[in-house]
C-alpha cells in the first residue's frame, strides 16, 4: 500500500475503528492527561478553554514567519521568543466566544477571572492577548514536555499498525523541533473536541469525569481481547455491559485524577447515571460505563457525538502529523 493512502483521513479513520481497543487506551490516557493538566492549571475548562483559544492562534502567527523565512526556528526551545517578538493577534469577547462555543456571559466572566490571575492580558479598547506572568512561563516547558510525551505515544501506536518506520524519539525530537507548527494543529483539534463536548454536554467537568470512565472500560476490555477483529470498536460497542460493570470506577479516584473536588465529581457522575451513560453499583457506590444498544447513536458515550465524533475528529489531526513526520 502507498503512503500517500496510509495517511488519508478516511483510511485513519478506519484504522483507528478496527484497531480500537490497541490504539484508543494510548489516546484516552492523551486525552485524560491534557484535559486534567489544563482544569488543574486554569482552575475550570471554560477558561482553559479560552487560553488555548488564544494559545493556538499566536502558534499561527509564528509559521507566518516561515512565510519571509523558510528557515525560521518553530522550536520548543525557542518558544517564549517567538512569543515575544511575534504580533499576537487580538480579541474580543465576542469572537472568543463564537469560536470555543461558550455562552457570551460565560465567556465575558472567566476571561476576568484569566485577566487577575494573569494568564492573559488585557490591552486597551477590550482588546485580549495571551501575555502569561514569567511564574507561568516558568512551568510552561515542563508542562508541554509531558504533553509532547503522550502525544507521540498515540502517534507512534498508529504508525505501528500502519508500518512506518519511525522510532519513537524521532517523534518527539520532531515535534519539539517544529513545535509552533504541531502544536498550532494539536490546540486546533482540542479545540474541535471541546467543541463538540461543550455542544452536547454544555459542562466541560462532564467530559474530564467520563473519560476517566472510558478509559477504565478500553483498558479493561483491551487485556480480554487478543486478535485484531477482537479489538474493533464494533466489537466494543457489542460487548455486554456485565463485562463493563467489571471495569468500574470510584468517584474518590475520579476526583484524585482530574482534580476535581470529590463532592463535585458525586454529583455529576449522579447526572451521568440519570443520562445514561453511566449506571452505579448501589452495595460498592462505584460507576462503570452502560451502553444502551436500542439507541446507540444517541448513547452519550458511543453515538454520534461521542468516540465515532472523537475518531472523526482526530483523524484529521493524526493525518495532518504523520504527512509532516513523512515529508
Amino acid at each position: 500500500m502507498d503512503t500517500d493512502k496510509k495517511i488519508s483521513e478516511d483510511f485513519l479513520k478506519d484504522i483507528l475503528t478496527k484497531n480500537f481497543l490497541k490504539i484508543m487506551p494510548v489516546f484516552y490516557e492523551m486525552q485524560s492527561t491534557f484535559l486534567s493538566g489544563i482544569y488543574k492549571r486554569y482552575g475550570n475548562l471554560e477558561g482553559a478553554n479560552i487560553v488555548i483559544y488564544f494559545a493556538k492562534n499566536l502558534h499561527l502567527e509564528i509559521l507566518r514567519k516561515r512565510e519571509d523565512d523558510l528557515d525560521f526556528n518553530l522550536s520548543l526551545d525557542k518558544f517564549w521568543l517567538n512569543h515575544k517578538n511575534v504580533q499576537q493577534p487580538q480579541h474580543k469577547v465576542i469572537n472568543v466566544s463564537k469560536n470555543t462555543g461558550l455562552p457570551k456571559e460565560t465567556t465575558r466572566r472567566k476571561i476576568i477571572e484569566l485577566v487577575k490571575k494573569k494568564h492573559i492580558k488585557k490591552i486597551e479598547k477590550n482588546q485580549l492577548c495571551w501575555e502569561p506572568i514569567d511564574f507561568y512561563k516558568d512551568s510552561y516547558i515542563k508542562i508541554i514536555d509531558e504533553e509532547i510525551n503522550y502525544l507521540s505515544k498515540f502517534i507512534f501506536e498508529e504508525k505501528k499498525i500502519l508500518n512506518i518506520d519511525v522510532p519513537f524519539s524521532r517523534i518527539q525530537k520532531e515535534i519539539r523541533s517544529n513545535f509552533s507548527f504541531y502544536w498550532y494543529h494539536y490546540l486546533d483539534v482540542q479545540l474541535k473536541y471541546m467543541r463538540n463536548w461543550q455542544d452536547e454536554l454544555k459542562d466541560l467537568e462532564l467530559l474530564v469525569i467520563i473519560l476517566q470512565c472510558i478509559i477504565q472500560t478500553i483498558n479493561y476490555m483491551a487485556k480480554k481481547k487478543s486478535n485484531f477483529d477482537q479489538n474493533s470498536l464494533k466489537n466494543f460497542k457489542m460487548s455486554k455491559n456485565m463485562e463493563f460493570k467489571d471495569a468500574n470506577i470510584s468517584a474518590t479516584s475520579v476526583s484524585e485524577v482530574t482534580g476535581i473536588p470529590r463532592a463535585t465529581c458525586i454529583r455529576k457522575l449522579e447526572s451521568l447515571v440519570k443520562d445514561h451513560a453511566l449506571r452505579k453499583d448501589l452495595s460498592s457506590k462505584r460507576y462503570h460505563l452502560f451502553l444502551d444498544k436500542n439507541n446507540e447513536e444517541e448513547n452519550l458515550v458511543y453515538g454520534r457525538t461521542g468516540i465515532k465524533r472523537t475518531i472523526e475528529i482526530f483523524s484529521n489531526f493524526s493525518a495532518v502529523v504523520l504527512r509532516a513526520l513523512l515529508r
